[in-house]
Formats: C-alpha cells, sequence, structure tokens
C-alpha cells in the first residue's frame, strides 16, 4: 500500500527542469545594458510600471534568461539593448511573442512598449485565481482520500 502512495504522489508533482538557477526571479524585467539601463529605469518610474531593470554584459546571458520565460508563463521580458538576440529568439520560439518584445533604446519606444506589456501583464493576473485553486482543490481531495483510505484500512484490519 506505501508502494501505491508513493506512486500516486510521483505521478501527481509535476516535472522539474534542471535547467539552471533563474538570475531574475520577477516576473516583468526589462533587459538592459550599461549604456541602456539607466534610461530604462527613468522611463519605467515617470510611467510607473512596476518592472525590474537588469543590465546583461552578454548575449548569452540574455539567452539564457530568454530561455527561462519558455518555462515561466507569468514572465514578461522588454530587451532595451541585446535586440538581435531577443530578435533570434522569437524566431525560434514565436510562442513568446505576446511576452518578450524589444524596442529601440529611446524614450518614446520604450515608454510604448513597457506600458504595452503591461496591460497585456494586467489582463494576465485578474484571470489566474481558479488554476491554482482548483489544483490545490484537487490534489487535497487526492490526499484526503487515500488517507481515509488507508486510516479505515488500519481500523478494520
Amino acid at each position: 500500500m506505501k508502494k501505491l502512495v508513493f506512486l500516486i504522489i510521483f505521478l501527481i508533482i509535476g516535472g522539474v527542469s534542471a535547467h539552471g538557477m533563474e538570475i531574475t526571479p520577477e516576473s516583468f524585467i526589462v533587459i538592459a545594458d550599461n549604456s541602456t539601463g539607466k534610461l530604462a529605469r527613468s522611463v519605467a518610474d515617470e510611467t510607473g510600471v512596476n518592472v525590474t531593470v537588469y543590465r546583461f554584459q552578454s548575449p548569452s546571458d540574455v539567452e539564457h534568461e530568454l530561455e527561462h520565460a519558455l518555462g515561466n508563463p507569468n514572465k514578461m521580458i522588454l530587451a532595451v539593448a541585446y535586440q538581435d538576440t531577443v530578435r533570434a529568439f522569437l524566431q525560434r520560439h514565436p510562442e513568446l511573442a505576446t511576452r518578450v518584445t524589444y524596442c529601440s533604446a529611446d524614450e518614446a519606444s520604450i515608454r510604448e512598449k513597457l506600458l504595452e506589456l503591461n496591460s497585456v501583464n494586467t489582463e494576465k493576473m485578474g484571470s489566474g485565481f481558479m488554476t491554482p485553486f482548483l489544483s490545490g482543490a484537487l490534489i487535497g481531495v487526492i490526499v484526503g482520500l487515500l488517507t481515509g483510505a488507508l486510516w479505515m484500512k488500519r481500523k478494520m484490519g
């Protein structure tokens, strides 16, 4: 019976991606470099968008961050720097086009794209309660049934 419980728990637990540690845990980030980071931060502050600006040092770091967006459906990314890297990544993964975008490093473009991504982010946040709630309820029911069955078996036996 213990093996059955472990098997069921094993089947319930989703797969874990061993891709590496995510260096930007925030859900809305701006990819910048040393020359564009300050401008991106000031535009974000002016618009009131809650975003974290990261200054990346290489295209490979940016590529790694974009790979994390594949596994995190809540991650929104605006690239002010490394646009070529982001463009190439989006060509390989067009499903990210609504959550990952790039713009030129001028104030108007950054403001427009920040507000655009923020509106997508706001829409997604409004509907995200039921899925975790129903998942938790289902897991609770399954665990409760298993525990009850095991308890009843011990009382009868």
